[in-house]
């Protein structure tokens, strides 16, 4: 039977879980609690949060987006933090990957577990601000392309008609 207290922070693990698009899981040993602090409040900023429970209360938290006992024993071994993405998953790698002293483990995307390597290759996208910014810029230069064209044509239509206005006369 399980005590109150960890089926309290089972049923606040879930509800931190339960609204992620992403989940990577870390660990935080060779951070200090300022660093971790840090942590915190730089994946906060970005729409994100860090759990720290123990192993089988984090395992239990995700046993309903189908992580395996076999993917927990890989995940959940030693001190192990999850940072949850709640936008941007590109974001949160970036901020996990550049915080000195911690190791990734692996995560959790679109309904795949992934390993610490496939983590570090996500972080090296750019941000989707910067992915969006380069297509209204992209736009931004047809439209400017699409005007040089129109204003051609409308010269080309200007000299035919004074043109055929010369004839006439």
């Amino acid at each position: 039977m399980p005590s109150q207290k960890n089926t309290q922070s089972l049923e606040k693990a879930k509800a931190l879980i339960k609204d992620g698009k992403a989940f990577y899981f870390t660990d935080f040993t060779g951070l200090t609690v300022a660093k971790l602090e840090k942590l915190r409040r730089e994946l906060k900023k970005n729409q994100g949060g860090y759990l720290v429970a123990k192993n089988t209360l984090g395992y239990l938290a995700l046993k309903d987006f189908g992580l395996t006992e076999d993917q927990a024993d890989k995940f959940f071994v030693g001190a192990t933090g999850i940072a949850i993405a709640y936008e941007d998953p590109v974001v949160l790698a970036k901020i996990l990957k550049e915080t000195d002293n911690l190791k990734i483990k692996g995560g959790y995307i679109e309904g795949q577990y992934i390993d610490a390597a496939a983590v570090t290759r996500l972080s090296q996208i750019p941000s989707k601000k910067v992915l969006l910014g380069g297509v209204v810029g992209s736009l931004n230069i047809i439209g400017n392309f699409v005007y040089t064209l129109e204003s051609i044509l409308r010269s080309l239509v200007y000299t035919i008609e004074a043109m055929k206005t010369k004839e006439v006369k």
